[in-house]
């Protein structure tokens, strides 16, 4: 589900991006989707030892139920708090 994001900029930083987006031919939106994709890129690091990278295909498993518990095989099965 999308969300919609409202913020204020101060008028020399609406102007040059305004702008930049115009010499780009694209809309505000557009470079506002940009700049955000581009901060996650850079700060959102993926964990390089994470099993479902890590791990080789196999081919078939054999497993009959692997599309619904991935995660139980992946990552083992985890207890809850209050669950018996």
């Amino acid at each position: 589900m999308a969300r919609n994001v409202q913020t204020t900029l101060e008028e020399e930083e609406y102007r040059v991006f305004k702008e930049l987006m115009e010499r780009k031919n694209l809309s505000l939106r557009e470079g506002l989707r940009m700049a955000v994709t581009k901060v996650l890129e850079e700060q959102v690091k993926v964990d390089p030892k994470d099993p479902f990278l890590t791990r080789k295909p196999a081919g078939k498993s054999g497993v009959h139920d692997l599309s619904t518990k991935h995660d139980k095989y992946l990552y083992g099965t985890r207890h809850r708090r209050g669950s018996s």
